[in-house]
């Protein structure tokens, strides 16, 4: 089904894998094998897809239906998602918003770009990688891994409970990553302002500048701080300076090495 005019997306599912990616037609087109278990309606601009309710059997045989949603070259408009249980993988666009839920699934969001996001997770892993945002990102994940790498950001929070986190080549203001039960592996991050807390977890960080760049803060309980090879008890660092860095944690090491010479005046 091809649908023109298309502004905004907005998909309600129980239990389906999604693929969104970027086409070069001027036109929306919605695909699927199991066309018959979706309503598809474009009204007013957002082009709608609802899952339909199947009853016992069919969710027994069929499990999760998969449909894949080709945008249109020029589409830059909002992305709603809201999904019990399945998936959702985002393959390139340009979108002014996106909101997406979903429960013991999958997020993916790669190669694209956004105004804000907001996304949240229960019993799943989430992947956000080369994706560009205006303004603000927020990750929640519950009972699952968070992966971020090649995110550009102004604020950019993400947090989860018994997973790790990890974040790669991160460029933001502000960054807050937090967990428990869980190690964070934070490297190559660009931010004035660098928080990484958790529970029962190791804390490494790799920051781009020179130590001398950031006021830091470190405490951990039963666990090292080793800073740039030295050994410390506790770090808290009085001088005012432009960047700030804070590690905490509980039954874990911090290990924080700065990679000098690689801000480029950040």
């Amino acid at each position: 089904m091809e649908f023109k005019g298309v502004k905004d997306i907005a998909i309600y599912g129980t239990d389906c894998v999604v693929d969104i990616s970027r086409g070069d037609k001027d036109c929306a087109e919605f695909i699927s094998a199991r066309e018959k278990y979706f309503e598809v309606a474009l009204d007013d601009g957002t082009l709608t897809v609802r899952q339909k309710s199947r009853n016992i059997f069919y969710r027994l045989i069929l499990h999760r239906i998969e449909f894949k949603l080709v945008l249109p070259k020029n589409f830059k408009g909002k992305l709603r998602f809201r999904n019990k249980n399945g998936g959702l993988y985002v393959s390139g666009g340009d979108f002014t918003e996106m909101e997406l839920s979903t429960g013991n699934g999958k997020f993916e969001i790669s190669n694209a770009a956004c105004n804000s996001c907001r996304l949240k997770m229960q019993n799943g892993t989430v992947m956000f990688k080369n994706v560009s945002v205006g303004e603000t990102v927020s990750i929640k994940c519950a009972n699952g891994n968070i992966k971020a790498e090649s995110v550009h950001a102004t604020e950019f929070s993400i947090s989860s409970t018994n997973a790790a986190l990890s974040a790669i080549d991160v460029t933001a203001k502000k960054f807050e990553c937090s967990t428990s039960n869980g190690a964070i592996d934070a490297s190559g991050i660009t931010a004035d302002d660098l928080k990484l807390e958790t529970s029962n977890g190791k804390i490494c960080a790799a920051p781009l500048g020179a130590r001398d760049d950031y006021r830091l803060s470190a405490e951990t309980t039963h666990g090292a701080i080793i800073v740039d090879g030295v050994a410390y008890k506790k770090l808290a660092d009085v001088a005012h300076l432009q960047k700030r860095l804070t590690a905490k944690t509980a039954n874990g090491d911090i290990d924080i090495r700065f990679l000098t010479g690689s801000a480029d005046g950040q």
